[in-house]
C-alpha cells in the first residue's frame, strides 16, 4: 500500500529549517549579493554627474543590459561544462573588479567597454547559482527553496536602493566599491563554504531524468530540439514584455491622469510588500497544484492584472490591477524558476536555466521601447497589449510545461511487516 511520506511533505518552515547548510549559505549569499547590486540603479546618475548627456548615459546603461543577456546564457553554458561553483567564483570575483573599475573611470569609451563587461560578468552567476541550488535541493522541495531564494532577492531589491541612496549622498565611488565588495564576498564564501557540485551527480536519481523525451541530445542542440521548452521560452519572453510595463507605461499613464508620483511609489511598494509577506507561505499551497496550472495561470494573471490599469476609473482601478498582477507573480514565479532544473536533462541543466534568464532579460530590454511607442500612439489602450501577451504566454505554457514533473514529495511503499 502506498502511503505519503510524512517527512516528505513538510510545511514551509520545516522545509527551510531542514535545508542543508550549503543551501542556506547559498541563499544568504544570493540575498546579500542582490542587496549590494547598485550598478544598474545608479549608473545613469553617476554618468550624468560626470557631465555626460542623458542620451550618452543611456547608451552605457543599455550596453550593461545587453551584456547581462549574454552573461546569463554564457553562465548557464559554462555551468554545464565546468560546474556551477567555478562559474559563481569566476563571475563574482571578476565582476567585482569590473564594477570597481567603473568608479574610477571617466573616459566615455572605456565606460562603455567596462559597463558591457560588468553586465556579462555580473549576470553570469545567476544561472550557475540556480543550477547549484537545484543540485543541492531534493526535487520535491525545489519550488519552496526557489521561493525562499526569491524572498531573499526581493528583500535585497527593497533594501538595496535605500542603502545605495545613502551611500550616494556621500560618494558614487562608495556606491560602486560596496557593490564590488558584496560580489567579492560572495565569491570568497563560495570558495570556502560551498561544495563542488556537478549535474552528473544526479544522473542516477530517477526524479531527475538524465534525458527528456523531447531533448535526447547531450550537445548544445538538445535544447533547440525540445519544442516544449522552446514554447516555455516564448512564454517567458511574452511575460517579461508585459511585466516591464509597470516601469514604463504606468508612470507615464499616472502622470497623464494627473495622479501624484506618490501613487506610483505606493503601487510598487504594494506589489513588493505582498510578495515579501505572502509568496513563501503560499508556496506550500501553490506547489500542490499541477505545475502547468500554476505557471500558466500565473502568467495569465500577470498580463490581465497589468491590463486592468488601462480601464477608466479612480485609484481603485490601480489597486485592483496591482493585486491581480501580484497574485499572478506569486503563483507563477517560484514554480517557473524551478521548472528548468526539473525539465532539463542533467547535462543541459545550466543551459536550460540560462536560456530562461536570457529571454527574460531580453523581454525586459525590449519592453521599454515597445511600451513607450505604443503609449505614444494609443495612450492607455496600450495596456491591452499586456492582456494579449498574457494570453499568448498562457497558451505557450499550457503546451510547453509538462505535468510529469511534480513539486510534491514522492510516495513511498512500505514493505510488509515480517514476523
Amino acid at each position: 500500500m502506498a502511503e505519503s511520506d510524512p517527512a516528505g511533505s513538510p510545511g514551509t518552515l520545516r522545509t527551510l529549517r531542514t535545508l542543508p547548510r550549503p543551501v542556506v549559505v547559498l541563499l544568504v549569499g544570493i540575498a546579500v549579493n542582490r542587496m549590494g547590486a547598485f550598478l544598474a540603479i545608479f549608473l545613469i546618475l553617476y554618468l550624468t554627474s560626470l557631465g555626460f548627456s542623458p542620451a550618452a548615459a543611456g547608451v552605457v546603461l543599455t550596453l550593461y543590459g545587453v551584456g547581462s543577456i549574454g552573461g546569463v546564457f554564457a553562465g548557464g553554458l559554462l555551468s554545464d561544462r565546468i560546474g556551477p561553483r567555478q562559474v559563481i567564483i569566476g563571475s563574482t570575483l571578476l565582476s567585482s573588479v569590473a564594477v570597481a573599475a567603473i568608479a574610477f573611470e571617466t573616459r566615455y569609451t572605456w565606460l562603455m567597454v567596462t559597463s558591457l563587461a560588468a553586465g556579462v560578468l555580473t549576470a553570469a552567476y545567476r544561472p550557475a547559482a540556480a543550477a547549484m541550488l537545484a543540485e543541492l535541493t531534493p526535487l520535491h522541495r525545489l519550488v519552496t527553496t526557489t521561493a525562499a531564494s526569491r524572498l531573499g532577492l526581493n528583500v535585497g531589491a527593497t533594501l538595496g536602493p535605500l542603502i545605495g541612496a545613502w551611500l550616494a549622498t556621500h560618494s558614487y565611488t562608495a556606491v560602486f566599491l560596496v557593490n564590488a565588495g558584496t560580489a567579492l564576498t560572495f565569491g570568497l564564501v563560495t570558495i570556502f563554504l560551498l561544495p563542488d557540485v556537478r549535474a552528473a551527480a544526479h544522473a542516477g536519481d530517477p526524479a531527475r531524468p538524465a534525458t527528456s523525451d523531447a531533448a535526447p541530445e547531450a550537445g548544445g542542440r538538445g535544447m533547440l530540439h525540445d519544442r516544449r521548452y522552446l514554447a516555455v521560452l516564448v512564454a517567458m519572453f511574452a511575460t517579461a514584455l508585459a511585466e516591464i510595463q509597470y516601469q514604463v507605461i504606468l508612470p507615464l499613464h499616472l502622470g497623464e491622469q494627473g495622479h501624484p508620483v506618490s501613487l506610483y511609489g505606493t503601487i510598487i511598494a504594494l506589489n513588493g510588500a505582498i510578495i515579501i509577506a505572502l509568496e513563501l507561505p503560499l508556496t506550500r499551497t501553490v506547489q500542490r497544484l499541477p505545475i502547468r496550472t500554476a505557471i500558466a495561470v500565473g502568467s495569465l494573471c500577470i498580463g490581465l492584472g497589468l491590463a486592468v490599469f488601462g480601464f477608466a476609473g479612480g485609484i481603485w482601478v490601480f489597486v485592483v490591477g496591482a493585486l491581480i498582477w501580484t497574485f499572478g507573480e506569486i503563483v507563477n514565479a517560484p514554480s517557473l524558476n524551478a521548472y528548468p532544473a526539473m525539465a532539463a536533462p542533467v547535462q543541459l541543466r545550466g543551459r536550460y536555466i540560462g536560456a530562461l534568464s536570457a529571454v527574460q532579460s531580453a523581454g525586459y530590454a525590449f519592453g521599454p521601447l515597445i511600451g513607450t511607442t505604443l503609449f505614444q500612439f494609443f495612450g492607455r489602450a496600450a495596456w491591452a497589449v499586456c492582456a494579449v501577451l498574457g494570453v499568448i504566454a498562457f497558451g505557450a505554457l499550457w503546451y510547453g510545461v509538462q505535468n510529469r514533473f511534480t513539486a510534491v514529495a514522492p510516495t513511498v511503499v512500505k514493505a510488509p511487516a515480517t514476523t
